[in-house]
């Protein structure tokens, strides 16, 4: 699922209004979020809220804005410009949308940035560019101390890959040198 992470709602409520809406997308901001955390959200920048049925499946939403300052948008980017395009107006985003996660419990772990390079095939399913601080390629920075990131919070998903190729007999495959990707832009 995609991950959502709330933008600084002081700054936000700086460029909305005193009457707002928060439209919110049925999918991403309630899977992130708890339903309080959302009503929080609006409660600061003083806006209704109105929910939309997956956002970014819709053609088409009848809402009436006219008489709002400021129309936010609780949902991942595509369902923010989606608002904007259907109801022909500025549409504020409440949240800034993040890679794709899991959630195990109330905890989040990022997957997958959803670059359009996806490497699985060569990584023993395992992705470094995301879950690599630094994103390398070709295995682990001199930073990893026993299997662990140097930033300490994580295993080395190096030695994760490391691992699981060991385990399946493909160290050959390890050693082998991963381009970065070619942008397309």
């Amino acid at each position: 699922m995609i991950t959502l992470k709330i933008k600084d709602l002081d700054k936000l409520k700086k460029k909305v209004g005193k009457n707002n809406l928060l439209i919110t997308c049925s999918n991403c901001p309630y899977w992130n979020y708890p339903r309080e955390t959302v009503d929080e959200i609006a409660d600061k920048l003083n806006a209704g809220i109105y929910n939309v049925d997956e956002i970014c499946g819709r053609e088409d939403i009848t809402i009436d804005v006219v008489d709002y300052d400021s129309v936010l948008v609780f949902s991942c980017g595509a369902g923010t410009q989606i608002i904007s395009k259907i109801l022909d107006t500025e549409a504020i985003p409440v949240a800034d949308t993040h890679p794709v996660g899991a959630k195990f419990g109330e905890t989040i772990q990022t997957y997958c940035q959803a670059c359009g390079n996806c490497i699985l095939d060569q990584t023993a399913g395992l992705c470094p560019i995301t879950r690599c601080p630094k994103g390398l390629l070709n295995g682990p920075c001199g930073g990893m101390q026993k299997g662990m990131c140097e930033t300490g919070e994580q295993p080395c998903i190096w030695a994760l890959i490391f691992q699981r190729m060991e385990k399946k007999h493909k160290l050959d495959d390890f050693l082998k040198i991963n381009m970065p990707p070619v942008s397309g832009k």
